[in-house]
């Protein structure tokens, strides 16, 4: 009887660390991220004109509907 216990309960104690290894992984990583630096290069410079072009694509896909 206390074999069929240790067979069934072994796997589930397996996935169960398994589960929660790669949950603290997650969040040891999660934690490990830079911080995002706006404008930090040089290709990253504001451009006016974008807004204005999105708000043109997005005024046509309304139209056309």
């Amino acid at each position: 009887m206390d074999a069929i216990y240790l067979l069934l309960i072994t796997p589930l104690a397996l996935g169960v660390s398994f589960i929660t290894w790669k949950f603290k992984q997650y969040k040891r990583d999660l934690n490990r991220l830079p911080e995002a630096k706006p404008y930090e290069f040089e290709r990253d410079q504001f451009i006016p004109e974008f807004n204005d072009y999105t708000q043109m694509l997005i005024q046509r896909r309304i139209n056309k509907n």
